[in-house]
């Protein structure tokens, strides 16, 4: 349960954080938009892991206003239903909306320097039932790339401050620091459990060099660590500090397209309970991906590929993921349809002798202004 309920408090504090699959109308400064993504796993062996089936549908809304020519206040959130549904068929469900994320952004020197405030409004669907916080637990796995990881957390405010510096014509680098402060809510409709995640530190560094005029390469690292979680006052949980570096190169393919290769690794650190003597392992995830733009007649056709490794140091809720699929970038008017399909196989490791091999989907839809970042 708790490991569910550890998911709900991932706002990014370096990152500004943009609905995925939402459709975009611009008007002077400020946009408005909404989207349709559908994912689904089937599982081979549903026996060995509980799960039969498990799909999301997700409803992105977003908005966005400049509010003078260096602030700029960005608003997302989304609608989700996820169904969960057994090996004797049985199903379970969880739906309703998501926090809403708020965040106004104020560019100075040149927009060298950014200073933010977060605030994630308590908006989602945060109190579960048992069964519930069970479908929101298989949602949060970090093996699914799962649209979303959660659905409410009981808010929180935060700040982030990011500074770029040039070094030179091709080598710039960047640093960035944030800090949330998470809200206690109750988790469980049936208890007076009152839990309240702990704080968020997040520090991040980037540099990025140009190779002659078809190349630049990219490396960020990003340090996150956690104050411990709280039951009605009283320290319950540490959870692991996290360390994640990944590097990208983007570059030409032919004389109108481009690519982009990235290859990442995070490692997050054992948690431990406060009240007993119990460790959550250490877990590694590696990641890795390509993708291309290449004009196809008056659309652009988008392929994409990305495999994942999750590895665990007790040798549980493990395992690998492939996804590879496409887009297709097409023009109307002002606006960029882009319809999109992807394809996921792997396998998962609950625990010793509990394994299974699954097959899964996406689909859906993107709708963007041309003039739109």
């Amino acid at each position: 349960m708790l490991r569910s309920v550890r998911n709900v408090v991932t706002l990014s504090a370096g990152i500004i954080v943009s609905a995925r699959g939402s459709a975009v109308a611009q008007l002077g400064g400020a946009s408005a938009g909404a989207g349709v993504r559908f994912e689904s796993y089937k599982f081979g062996t549903p026996d060995s892991v509980n799960i039969k089936t498990v799909s999301l549908l997700t409803i992105p809304v977003s908005a966005r206003a400049r509010l003078a020519h260096n602030v700029e206040l960005t608003l997302s959130g989304a609608f989700a239903t996820a169904t969960l549904t057994r090996p004797g068929g049985a199903q379970e469900k969880l739906s309703g909306p998501t926090d809403t994320e708020a965040r106004l952004t104020v560019s100075m020197a040149a927009d060298r320097f950014r200073l933010s405030a977060v605030g994630l409004l308590p908006t989602g669907k945060s109190e579960l039932s048992s069964t519930e916080m069970d479908v929101a637990g298989v949602v949060a796995a970090d093996l699914l790339p799962f649209a979303i990881s959660h659905w409410g957390s009981g808010g929180g405010l935060g700040a982030n401050a990011a500074l770029a510096i040039p070094m030179n014509e091709t080598t710039s680098f960047g640093v960035s620091g944030g800090y949330v402060v998470a809200r206690e809510y109750s988790p469980l409709s049936q208890s007076s459990f009152a839990y309240r995640p702990g704080n968020q530190l997040q520090l991040h560094a980037a540099a990025d060099h140009t190779f002659g005029v078809s190349a630049k390469g990219s490396l960020q690292v990003t340090y996150t660590h956690f104050t411990q979680d709280q039951n009605a006052g009283v320290n319950l949980y540490q959870a692991g500090d996290r360390l994640q570096g990944v590097g990208s190169l983007a570059f030409a393919t032919g004389t109108s397209g481009t690519g982009i290769v990235y290859l990442g690794y995070l490692r997050r650190q054992r948690g431990q309970y406060t009240s007993v003597v119990t460790v959550t392992p250490a877990q590694d995830l590696v990641y890795a991906g390509a993708a291309f733009r290449h004009p196809v007649g008056g659309a652009v056709l988008v392929p994409s590929v990305d495999l994942r490794v999750l590895g665990n140091e007790a040798g549980i809720e493990q395992g690998s993921t492939v996804s590879a699929g496409t887009g297709l970038e097409l023009g109307a008017g002002q606006l960029v349809l882009v319809p999109t399909v992807r394809a996921r196989f792997g396998n998962l490791t609950v625990r010793s002798g509990q394994k299974s091999g699954f097959t899964g989907f996406e689909a859906g839809f993107t709708l963007r202004s041309r003039s739109s970042p």
